[in-house]
Formats: structure tokens, C-alpha cells, sequence
């Protein structure tokens, strides 16, 4: 009966070692959390902007056949947004995401698909990202639906003429491509575990002590560990671009200007480490939190599918959402503008300026709780 004096060592310890027990429990409850906020209501909506200039009713029959689409579990294709037409206006718009596409639908729309009506084809434009996978999927559902309206009213031929308006001139060829600029910025985030675990091995050696003792300062300590894990970042980053273009992803984005981003970003994680290893006394744990921890960033950032916001509040045109305050959310954003949209250092302020004040933060509280933790108390 020996099997019950080790099933009962093994019960105690493993919950002794309650933080790695509930991390254990609770990370697979995040994650069925985190895929259904994003898959749990069904198919995606997109939300279309919709400018129709048409005076006839066959233009508002077209926009009432948008706003009644529906996919065969009947949610809806798309969230329709009447709108005036103010073409510079709306592409800047679409470019921020505020609407995933626009449909306008011009004067004459009408008389173009009367019968022996004897006029030339109405031209209905479609813009759109073509950096985004969904701009793709946008534009065939909208055709679709826009070729089907014409054969419901009887008629052959060809008297509307698709035009598609694309607000830049990158192209997502491959999921890859779409995917890669945030696989390259979460690349750095893995350094959020090595920071953690760098500062529990000095308490696991016993020479947290010593540099106690030594005077040194909490933010001189940190500060050291901070650039030592810049050094790493800074080596790795160009091995994980060269990567991605080995693999066929291509760019005329900044690189160096990506690469500016990524540090900022690095900067975040390190100071997220710093945070972890507060509330760890060993390696393991901040291995184990560490990654519980950089897990759920990587599927909230939107990398490999999109979250739905949560909107807060809006300062100098940027959109505060509540997973603002995941650094990996604007750090993907901006990296897609770089390498995807060709955005210079003005389009992406708004994102770079949220990643300095994360990271300036994050690194300010692990400076706090790591003298809080270590600088204060005499014995570790």
C-alpha cells in the first residue's frame, strides 16, 4: 500500500505549490474564455459604410439587401452605416479600421439597371484595406450580393461596373503575410519570462542578498536587468525579420522603423517580467506565470483572429479600448502599419505613444514591487 503514502505526498505538494496548482487550473478557463469572445456569436459581422447617392429605389433596395444579409445561422454579414459621401474622409477611416469597407452607390444607379434604359453602366466603387485578409472576403461577399440584386430584378448583361477603390497599395498574399508582423513583435514578449526568471535565480542563489547589501538601487538593479534583455532583443529581432522573408514575407514597410517599435515594445515585456517576479520565489513559478501570463496576449493582440472591442473612450482621435492596456494589442497594430499599410513614424504616434506610456509604466510598478519585495526586508 506504499502507492498511497506517494499519491498522498504528491496531493500535499502539489497543492504546497497552490500558485502553479491554480495557474494550472485556471489558464485552460482563459483560454476557452478568449476563443469565445471571439468565435462564441457566431460568424463575424463586418461593419460597411455605405454612401448611396442614388435619388431611384432600386439604389435604397441595394442598401436594404445589405442591411438584411444574413449567413445561414442567421447572424448578421454586415453592421450597415449610412454615411454621406466624402471620399478622402471615408478612406481615412477605413485605413483606421473605424469601418472595415465602403460601398457607394452613385447617382443614376437605378436607370442603369431599367430596361432598355440605353444608359452606360453605373460604376459602384467597394473601398477597402488590402493589408487586410477581410478586405478580400468583404469585397466578394458585396459583389456577390450586388450581382444577385441585379439577376432578382430580371436583368442580363452588364449595367453595373464593380470598381474597387483600396486604400493602399500593399497586398496581403498568404495568411502568413497577414500574420507575420505580429508573430515578429510577439517574438519579443517571450523575453517577458527570461526578465522574470533572471531576477528569481538570484533569489533562488541566495544573492539577492548580496545585492541588497551592496547599496545598489532598486531602479540601478532593474535598469541593469532592462539592458541586458535590450542587448538580446536587439540581437534577435534582425534573425526573426531575416526569418519571416526567408518564409516569403515582403515588405516596403520601415524595417528600421519596426525595429524601433519592437524595442519599445521589448521595453513593455521586461517590465511585465519585472511585475512576475515580484510574486515568485522560484524560477519555475516565474517560468509558470510567465507564460501563463504571455499566452493570452498572443491571441488578444489580434494576431490570428480580431477581438471584439471594447471601446472606452477616444483621446486625440485614438480609440482607448479595454485591451488598450495589453501592450501587444498596439505594438501588432502599429507593426501591420508598418510592414502591411507603409505607414511612416506620423501614422503610427498614436500607437507608439500608448506603447511608451505602457512600457514607462510597467516598468515603474516592477521597480516599486521589486523594492517593495527585496530592497526592504533584510532576509529574502
Amino acid at each position: 500500500m506504499r502507492w498511497r503514502a506517494v499519491f498522498r505526498k504528491g496531493l500535499v505538494e502539489q497543492f504546497r505549490d497552490y500558485k502553479a496548482t491554480a495557474l494550472t487550473v485556471l489558464s485552460p478557463i482563459v483560454f476557452i474564455l478568449i476563443f469565445g469572445l471571439a468565435f462564441g456569436q457566431g460568424f463575424y459581422t463586418y461593419t460597411l459604410a455605405i454612401s448611396n447617392d442614388d435619388s431611384g429605389m432600386l439604389g435604397q433596395g441595394l442598401v436594404r439587401e445589405m442591411e438584411s444579409s444574413r449567413y445561414p445561422n442567421g447572424n448578421k454579414l454586415f453592421k450597415v452605416a449610412a454615411v454621406d459621401y466624402n471620399h478622402e474622409q471615408l478612406k481615412e477611416q477605413v485605413r483606421k479600421g473605424i469601418y472595415e469597407a465602403h460601398l457607394y452607390i452613385p447617382p443614376g444607379f437605378s436607370e442603369s439597371l431599367q430596361k432598355d434604359a440605353g444608359t452606360s453602366p453605373a460604376a459602384v466603387s467597394i473601398m477597402g484595406n488590402p493589408s487586410k485578409l477581410t478586405y478580400n472576403f468583404i469585397s466578394s461577399f458585396v459583389e456577390n450580393y450586388i450581382h444577385n440584386f441585379v439577376w432578382a430584378h430580371g436583368i442580363h448583361g452588364s449595367p453595373v461596373q464593380i470598381q474597387y477603390d483600396e486604400t493602399s497599395e500593399a497586398k496581403v498574399k498568404s495568411e502568413f503575410e497577414n500574420m507575420a508582423p505580429g508573430l515578429m513583435i510577439f517574438s519579443v514578449f517571450f523575453l517577458l519570462i527570461l526578465s522574470s526568471m533572471a531576477i528569481t535565480k538570484e533569489v533562488e542563489n541566495r544573492t539577492i542578498q548580496r545585492i541588497v547589501r551592496s547599496k545598489v538601487s532598486a531602479f540601478e538593479y532593474c535598469t541593469g536587468i532592462c539592458l541586458s534583455q535590450l542587448v538580446l532583443a536587439a540581437i534577435m529581432l534582425p534573425l526573426v525579420f531575416a526569418s519571416a522573408v526567408l518564409l516569403g514575407f515582403s515588405s516596403s514597410g520601415s524595417y528600421l522603423l519596426a525595429y524601433l517599435v519592437s524595442l519599445v515594445a521589448t521595453f513593455s515585456a521586461i517590465g511585465i517580467g519585472l511585475i512576475i517576479a515580484a510574486f515568485c520565489k522560484t524560477s519555475l513559478e516565474a517560468f509558470i506565470i510567465g507564460n501563463v501570463v504571455v499566452t493570452p496576449m498572443m491571441f488578444l493582440a489580434g494576431i490570428f483572429f480580431k477581438i471584439p472591442p471594447v471601446r472606452l473612450f477616444s483621446v486625440m482621435g485614438k480609440e482607448i479600448e479595454l485591451l488598450t492596456f495589453v501592450p501587444t494589442l498596439d505594438a501588432v497594430s502599429a507593426m501591420n502599419k508598418i510592414l502591411l499599410g507603409n505607414a511612416g513614424f506620423t501614422g503610427i504616434l498614436p500607437e507608439f505613444i500608448v506603447l511608451v506610456l505602457l512600457s514607462s509604466g510597467y516598468f515603474t510598478l516592477g521597480v516599486y514591487l521589486f523594492s517593495r519585495r527585496y530592497m526592504r526586508r533584510t532576509g529574502v
